[in-house]
């Protein structure tokens, strides 16, 4: 697949002007119009996913913590939710937990 640039389509379009008008050329035209379209339209896409994006970003965070949490409760169950994240949070400090290295560096196994 090709990629465009605005301005090499813009000055492409200029350039065609200049050359007669056969079927070639215009379909030539039509099919960088469409292009120079999908671009703005793409443009516009990613200003709106830049506003989206802190909530995105801020979710799959939190998804991953808990997967991490809940992976590790289902080693320890004996343990609540609430002390493997007070021990989560002992550990990033660097504090001993009573839950081994191994198993906060590799909790699926």
């Amino acid at each position: 697949m090709v990629l465009f640039d605005k301005d090499k389509l813009a000055a492409q379009l200029r350039a065609l002007g200049e050359l007669p008008q056969i079927r070639e050329v215009k379909a030539l035209r039509q099919r960088l119009e469409k292009e120079l379209e999908r671009l703005s339209v793409q443009e516009i896409e990613e200003k709106i996913h830049e506003i989206v994006s802190p909530n995105v970003k801020r979710s799959s965070k939190l998804s991953r913590y808990w997967r991490y949490v809940k992976l590790i409760h289902d080693n320890f169950s004996d343990l609540t939710i609430k002390d493997i994240r007070s021990q989560l949070k002992k550990r990033q400090q660097g504090e001993e937990t009573d839950i081994p290295d191994a198993v906060w560096q590799n909790p699926s196994g």
